[in-house]
Formats: structure tokens, sequence, C-alpha cells
């Protein structure tokens, strides 16, 4: 563009260069040219020939205030006023009405190759009222492009078959000015037809380059060929060959060889989540495991399993979204990996190849085994603030024996449930990639309310080099909590991953405390010195060491709980709560290993009998009318907190001297949970609710004297509030009894001195009777006291001067 006349002056040209507008249309051959979309750059003011020339940039397009691509070009802007004006850049071959980019402008280019893995597509949406049968793919970058073969049929396999493509380009040595790859889905159709009902674009291609090296091909964990290495002589004398045994051999299931199991898998969960009132001290002393609690979805913390198979959305229609946004209309997916490296411009050998080409894509039947654990602060759904949960589970598009509604064991009135089941399906990956885990919220007379959901890609697991099937726990044990519940043993995989890596294979000592992986050297001693160890449960040592090898060199998906956040379709970015859970993945083949019983806790059932036998020094509350002297009309009740259950002794009438004689037995029924201290209460909230809901409360036990009136309400007189974890120590003579004996209200600890728990002295009551405090509420003098006596001998409980 020559001889443009721009008013003003220089200084303010250069400091404001005018814009330039750029408009991109649509040719078509019949009818108006179609806007694509416009944009606005700033050119660099060249005064002389000194000032620095143009960088070639990217300048966004935009269509209608949306995205509709972007520029790759400089611009500059010349002075000319009888200055001397640079060369014009030669024209392009015939009809010579385009320039050819001057060389300190246009980048420098290299042969590279782009090698494409084309696994499947996922979840196509119909094009035209018809379904998407026969997909391919276009690659297309930098004007050279490549096709893969068709899919026969994608309900009976979704995957292509030969999906290693690969071409040779001419890139830019320069990331920054490298074209984009285009995506392009057409689906076959009769008559020759071939639409094109989805595309992609990678707009930035820096995270697929790669430097291969022979020693660095990508090795498909289900797929590939593996290559094994040449042996080399041992390094130990007598090198002891382990025999790679059966799951069940290397594992005790002799019923008569268990010994008394004293923890189940809650112990385990409570002590991972660091749960302080429910943990128990024993499981920690004894060197039990603990997993690993992720805060979010598992894939957040594996880079989305997308080490193998990255997952390309693919969009139908004009251009007016950003590539890098994922929106809501997406019409399918696109499942493959792409690896860019240089090829060598010296004529040396071609480096080897990244992707195998021995990779089977036939799909493969599986076991799948959901576990959910819990659910925390559910969305409410019921007009009185609760929700009544249970747990819907689909595999894939949910056909026969693929989905599981647990209508039946909804839990009522409560937005915190423990669940504790196991749901197990079969799928056939890499149809049913996807499992829908739903929360409904239970209704007698209406439909059922959708309270939140979570996907989880079963295929990206199944495929993933971190080995998503099944967590590995921190020690191989044989027995009890802790057991090893994988169907593959630590050798196995051990052994398995030496393969991929091109390693030797593992070589033992005799005595198989050690072990040489890749010319280093690993011993059983230093991992478990001075390390508390369930000794009782431990499995062989040679499994063992190849367990914590595995740990220490392999980034494998450790035995965990993921906390999935639940969201409804109608509100997409609200959080309707968190589900706690995790999923096994196991090949049908072959005998499968036992699931995991985390059925919920069921609580023993106890009864406490409080037996009152007499009062001494009872605040005397009222005057006698027949003599004038003080005296109270006594009586003793008392209730399990929580329960509706009150009872009462009898009344000892005309009290002078404080005391009461009663002989009185209360009996109190509960169910208790001795592993977290806490009593179950199972009552209806309302007297028009349908169902009783379960509430844990702590096992408390308040007792309480009264004088007893004819015509007017009961006298309160004192009162004793008893933690049945921590009940005082009892004194022998009711003089000694002080208020002093109370251990503090907040405090609920067993090593507070001075306290005992009832139920483990619950075959013993003699040792849980004696004299204790019963303090008045807002007194400063004596207070009111009540006398027990159990056992052989006689005590009391009796209070003592206030403080």
């Amino acid at each position: 563009m020559k001889s443009i006349r721009i008013f003003g002056d220089t200084s303010k040209v250069v400091e404001s260069p005018p814009p330039i507008i750029i408009e991109f249309m649509d040719k078509d051959t019949v009818g108006r040219d179609e806007f694509i979309g416009r944009t606005e750059v700033r050119p660099v003011i060249r005064l002389s020939l000194d000032t620095p020339g143009p960088r070639l940039d990217w300048f966004p397009i935009v269509r209608y205030n949306k995205y509709g691509g972007e520029l790759l070009a400089a611009f500059e802007l010349l002075l000319d006023e009888g200055n001397e004006l640079p060369f014009t850049p030669p024209t392009a071959s015939p009809p010579h009405t385009h320039y050819i980019v001057p060389s300190g402008i246009r980048p420098i280019l290299q042969k590279n190759r782009v090698e494409i893995l084309c696994w499947g597509v996922r979840d196509m949406k119909r094009f035209q009222l018809l379904p998407v049968m026969s997909p391919l793919v276009e690659f297309e970058c930098g004007g050279v492009a490549v096709k893969s073969k068709p899919i026969k049929n994608t309900k009976s396999n979704p995957n292509f078959p030969d999906p290693v493509l690969s071409f040779d380009v001419l890139l830019p040595k320069e990331e920054l000015y490298a074209p984009p790859l285009n995506i392009r889905v057409m689906d076959k159709r009769s008559f020759g037809r071939c639409p094109l009902v989805g595309t992609h674009v990678v707009k930035c291609m820096r995270s697929f380059i790669v430097e291969p090296k022979p020693s660095q091909s990508h090795k498909l964990a289900v797929a590939v060929a593996h290559k094994v290495a040449t042996p080399t002589p041992s390094i130990y004398e007598g090198e002891v060959t382990v025999v790679v045994e059966d799951v069940k051999e290397a594992l005790d299931s002799d019923p008569d060889s268990q010994k008394k199991v004293e923890f189940d898998w809650w112990s385990k969960y409570y002590y991972s989540i660091d749960d302080p009132r429910r943990t128990q001290q024993e499981y920690i002393d004894e060197g039990y495991d603990k997993m690993k609690i992720y805060p979010n979805d598992l894939e957040e913390s594996f880079n989305k399993f997308e080490d193998l198979a990255q997952t390309f959305h693919l969009y139908r229609g004009k251009g007016s979204r950003d590539p890098e946004e994922l929106a809501g209309e997406s019409v399918g997916l696109l499942k493959g990996s792409l690896k860019v490296y240089p090829l060598p411009d010296d004529g040396s050998k071609e480096p080897p190849p990244v992707f195998s080409k021995t990779i089977n894509t036939k799909p493969v039947e599986c076991v799948v085994r959901l576990y959910v654990i819990r659910a925390v602060d559910l969305m409410a759904q019921d007009p009185d603030g609760k929700s009544d949960p249970y747990i819907k589970v689909k595999v894939g598009k949910g056909g026969k024996g693929k989905k599981i509604a647990d209508k039946d064991g909804y839990i009522p009135s409560n937005l915190n449930p423990i669940f504790g089941k196991m749901f197990e399906l079969k799928a056939h990956l890499p149809i049913d990639h996807t499992l829908t885990v739903t929360v409904m919220d239970w209704d007698r007379f209406s439909a059922d309310d959708l309270i939140g959901e979570t996907k989880i890609d079963l295929e990206n697991r199944f495929i993933s080099r971190h080995r998503a099937t099944c967590g590995l726990p921190d020690t191989f044990c044989k027995r009890g909590v802790n057991k090893w519940r994988d169907r593959e043993l630590p050798i196995q995989i051990l052994e398995d991953w030496c393969k991929m890596m091109d390693f030797n294979p593992p070589e033992w000592s005799p005595d198989k405390k050690k072990v040489v992986i890749n010319h280093t050297e690993y011993s059983l001693d230093r991992y478990e010195h001075d390390r508390p160890l369930p000794e009782d449960d431990l499995g062989d040592k040679e499994q063992r060491l190849a367990l914590y090898v595995i740990k220490e060199k392999c980034n494998f998906v450790p035995e965990h709980i993921e906390e999935r956040t639940l969201y409804n379709p109608i509100i997409p970015h609200i959080s309707m709560g968190t589900l706690h859970m995790w999923v096994d993945i196991f090949p049908k083949e072959g005998a499968l290993p036992p699931p995991v019983d985390i059925s919920p806790r069921k609580p023993d059932k106890f009864v406490l009998r409080v037996v009152v036998f007499n009062t001494k020094d009872v605040l005397l509350d009222e005057i006698s009318v027949v003599t004038g002297d003080a005296m109270s009309d006594i009586y003793v009740k008392g209730w399990i907190r929580g329960q509706d259950d009150t009872q009462k002794t009898d009344v000892h009438y005309r009290s002078m001297d404080g005391e009461g004689n009663f002989n009185w037995r209360m009996v109190f029924p509960f169910e208790y949970l001795p592993p977290e201290q806490v009593i179950v209460i199972k009552k209806k909230q309302h007297f028009y609710s349908l169902t009783k809901t379960e509430v844990h409360v702590a096992p408390r036990l308040t007792l309480q004297v009264w004088d007893n009136d004819l015509f007017s309400p009961d006298d309160f007189i004192g009162t004793i509030d008893f933690n049945l974890i921590q009940i005082p120590e009892p004194v022998q003579e009711a003089i000694d009894c002080s208020v002093d004996q109370l251990p503090p209200e907040e405090e609920v600890d067993d090593d507070i001195p001075g306290t005992v728990e009832a139920a483990k002295k619950r075959k013993a009551s003699s040792d849980i009777t004696g004299a204790r405090p019963l303090p008045q509420e807002e007194s400063e003098g004596l207070v009111a006291g009540v006398h027990f006596r159990g056992g052989r001998e006689r005590t009391y409980w009796q209070a003592g001067a206030g403080d």
C-alpha cells in the first residue's frame, strides 16, 4: 500500500500508530460472500532503515465479539519523505500478485515428523438425523494431510483398526510460528458420501514435541509386544530365581489360621482421614497402613491419565468458539496422541518411531467395582432441609446388567450419609468407557430428585501407565485389614515394569532380602528398619521388597480414597456435595480377588444399670408445716442423652437431714459402637415422619436430684452428667468426695488420670462404684449428694463442698 497520507506530527504517529483493519470473507460460488471475522493491528513505525523491522505475531480474529481464528502476520509503516526505502520483495510465481516474505521476517523451516496414535472416537452425536457409524479422521498441518482407515461399526468397536499414522512436514524452528494442526472427523456413508461431522484445532503443538531415543519408545501396557532385554550375569553367587506364585497361594485363606480380628476397614479409613475421635491408637501402634486421601478427583493428580491417549473435543458449525475452551456444544470425542520430533538434515539415520505398530485395539471385557463410602454436605432437596439419598450407578449407556439403583438402601433425613456400599458391574472397554455415579433423593409420592452426579473415564484408567486399575498399599500383607487385594502379586508387577522400561529382569539374593534392578541394589532392611509392622499379617519378604521398590520407583496409583465433587447438569458449576469413593477395574479373564468389606459398623447392644441406694447431705428445700424444720421430699431421676426414656426413683418423704433411702434400679438399654465411642439412636425426627433417622451421640448419663411438690412444680436440687467413656474414679468415703474428681467437660481423652471407661468395665461393676460429686447449678455453698452402693462393699457417690 503506497502513498498513504497521515496528518499530524511524526512523533505522535510513532506514539500512536494508526490501526490496520483486516477483514476475512468466505468465497461462495453462489450467493454473497460470507463474513468470517476481522482483526485490528498496529504496525511498527520505521522512520529510517536503521529502525528494526517487524516480527511475526499472532493476532486474534473476532466475529461478532466471538473467537473466529488467528492471523500470523507482521506489519510495518515506512516514512516516505525523501528517505531511502527498502527494496520491494520479489513476487511469487505467476500471476505475480503476491510478494515473497523477506528472509528477515520469514521463519526458518525444518523437516519434522508427526506421529499420530489415532485411538478411537467416543460419544459421537447424530449428524443429519443419522448416527455416526463408520467415521474416519484426517490430520492436516502445514498443507500436508493424512487419513485413517474408517471404523467398520462404532457400536461393536469404536477404535480405529490401524491407529498409528505419520507424515513429514516443514515446520518453523520457533514454536511460536508453528501452524495449527487441524483434525477433521468424517463419516463414511452410502453412495460415496463422506460428510464432515466434527473438527478440532490444536493451536499449539509445544506439549507434543519430544526427542525420541531408542530406550524411550512408548510401550502400551495393554497392547504392546514387550521387548525383553538380553540377560547379563548375576552379581549374586547362587542366584535364586523367584517363581511367581498364584495370588491365592501367597495369601492366607485358611480360616483356622486367622487371628482374632481387632480392626476393620473403618479403622483404616478413620486413621487415613485423621479423625482424632474415631482413630484407634492400637491400630497406629501396630503399624497398619494408611490410605492416600485425594481431596479432589483422582484424574487431577495424574494429569487426567492422558499419558497414552489425550481427549480432543470435537465441534461442529461456524467458527465462534475458542479451541482452548471446552464448551458444552461438543459433538463427540476423539482419543489419541501426537508426537512431533525433528528429523536430521545431515543425512544421518532417522530416529525410531515413538509408537509401536503392534497395538491391539479390540474391546476388553472387565469387571468394575465401585466402593462408595460416604457423602459430605449434600444439597438439601426436601422442604425440611434434608434429603433421603441413595446411590445410582451406570456403566456406558446403562444396558442390561450395567446399571444399579440402590433405591431400597436410601438413608432418611441425612445430608452426610454413610453408605458403605460396593457395586459390581460388567463393562466392555472402550464401548462402556464412562462410569456415572449419581446421588438421588428418594421421594415417596413423587419422582426422585437428582442431587448430583460424577463421571469417570474408565478407559483412561485402564490403559494408563500409572496403573490406576487397583491401588497399591504400602505393605504386603497376607491377611487382616491390609490384605493384598490385587489380582497380580508385587513380583509380577515389578517384572512387567522392568520389561516396559527395557531393564534386565530383577536379580534376587539367595535369602530374598536384596534385589538388583538396573544396576541398583535394594534391600528389605532399608525399608523396614525402625518401622512398626503388623508382624502377624506380613506376607513373604520377597513380595514385600518388590512392593517397596514399586512404590519408590514407579508412579503408580496408591491405595486411596478420592473425594469427587457432585454436580447437577441443570446447575453445572455449583457443587452439590462430595462423594468419598474409589474404583477397581479387573479384566474378566481369570479369577477375581474377593471384594473389600466396607459395610457400615453394626452397633453392639448394651444395658446400663444404675442402682440408687440412698442419698446424703441433700439440700433441704422446704419447711415442715408441723415442726417448722427444713426438709425435702427427695427423689432421683436419670436418662441417657439422646434417648426419650427418663426413669425416676420413688419419693423419700420428709427427709430432715438430707438422707434418702431408695434401693432403686434403673435399666437403660442402648446400642453402642465401641471403636467410635458413640451411642446409636434411631428415632423419628417428627411425629409425621415415616422412617427413623440414625443419630450418633456421645455416651452420657445424666442424674438429677429433685424435691417433690404436690401442688406446684418440683424443685430442682442438683445434677451430674457422666461421660460413660470417662467416669470419674470413685472414693470409698463420702467425706472424701469433691468436685475435683470431675474431668474437664471439654476433654475426652483416655489418658486423663482418674477416669475409667464403662464399656471396658461392664463385667466388673464394683470397679466403677463409689462416691462422686453431684454439684448444684449456680451454687456456691454445699452441694447436693447422692449415695450409691455396688458390689459387696458399700461405697457412695456424694458431693463435697463447692468451690
